[in-house]
């Protein structure tokens, strides 16, 4: 599946690729708030955004439960504890980090307010080769806010109200897929694929560099330990700084909708996720966009590259 993305490049400057079929309104009032650049550096996506103020850099990850702020960031912006502190604790793919929350006075992304302005503050370490040490994650406890147009072909994010109605739309020109989707206490959104022949859950993950299915839904699929013995070993990097090791197996056959792959390579490994069993990341997004309307519970696909 890592043959699924083309060349990353980076991107300062926000425009409309060529190409591309003009956006329309759609859905139930799909109103654009703002817009931030994208840049993908090392399967890797980063934006910024401001912190009571002060520029952050933040690894974008739809698949984090909570937007994390690392003490060294909190110290550089002047954050101040609330007078009541709760215990939270970040959950990785293997185990949990513990943290704190903190209140921001203001948080921007693309130049919109998020509602949600409670971000957790524990000691992740996100280095990136180019980008150098980002100061956090931005996740799905602040996306969800949105509907989240991500449009990873072209480098951008783009902020709309959130949509709650049934008839929820992108505010794209078709064609488009429309998959229905649940939402999770973590407000992850997950959704049905078939992975050669077997319905199982899977989610987009922006912060996995790549595609990841657990190692139980592997075994239900007939792939044994002696089977991934023979496959290419690989680490799997989590969000929270852990490694796992891993397998990279090739499957026949991956429906997303009506979005088929062939072939697709996926790392297999123990997966501590949930509600899904599979992570589509990076290598699978970086050719497709994706709308998440975590109001309405569905999720809006276009193959893009």
């Amino acid at each position: 599946m890592k043959g699924w993305a083309g060349v990353a490049v980076a991107t300062a400057v926000l425009m409309s690729a060529p190409g591309y079929a003009a956006d329309r309104g759609g859905g139930c009032g799909a109103m654009r708030l703002g817009e931030t650049a994208v840049a993908i550096l090392r399967n890797e996506p980063i934006v910024k955004a401001s912190a009571d103020g002060a520029p952050v850099v933040l690894l974008l990850d739809t698949g984090a439960e909570a937007t994390v702020l690392t003490p060294a960031a909190a110290q550089r912006i002047g954050t101040e504890r609330p007078g009541v502190t709760l215990g939270r604790e970040v959950h990785g793919i293997t185990g949990d980090l513990p943290t704190a929350e903190l209140d921001l006075r203001s948080f921007r992304i693309g130049g919109v307010e998020a509602p949600r302005r409670r971000v957790r503050i524990a000691p992740i370490e996100i280095v990136n080769d180019f980008a150098g040490p980002l100061d956090g994650v931005l996740g799905a406890d602040t996306l969800s806010s949105f509907d989240i147009d991500l449009d990873l072909p072209g480098r951008r994010m783009i902020l709309y109200r959130e949509q709650s109605c049934a008839a929820a739309a992108p505010a794209w020109a078709p064609p488009y897929a429309r998959i229905a989707a649940g939402r999770s206490p973590s407000n992850r959104l997950y959704f049905p694929v078939e992975l050669d022949g077997r319905t199982i859950n899977a989610l987009f993950d922006t912060g996995a560099q790549f595609s990841v299915l657990s190692m139980r839904a592997a075994q239900v699929l007939g792939v044994t330990e002696a089977v991934l013995a023979r496959d290419p070993p690989v680490i799997v990097r989590g969000a929270v700084g852990e490694e796992l090791g891993a397998h990279a197996h090739r499957f026949s056959r991956l429906e997303v909708d009506s979005d088929v792959i062939r072939n697709a390579e996926i790392d297999v490994t123990e997966l501590r996720l949930g509600e899904a069993d599979l992570v589509l990341g990076i290598d699978f997004l970086e050719t497709r966009r994706v709308w998440l309307s975590y109001g309405s519970q569905q999720l809006f696909l276009m193959r893009r590259i």
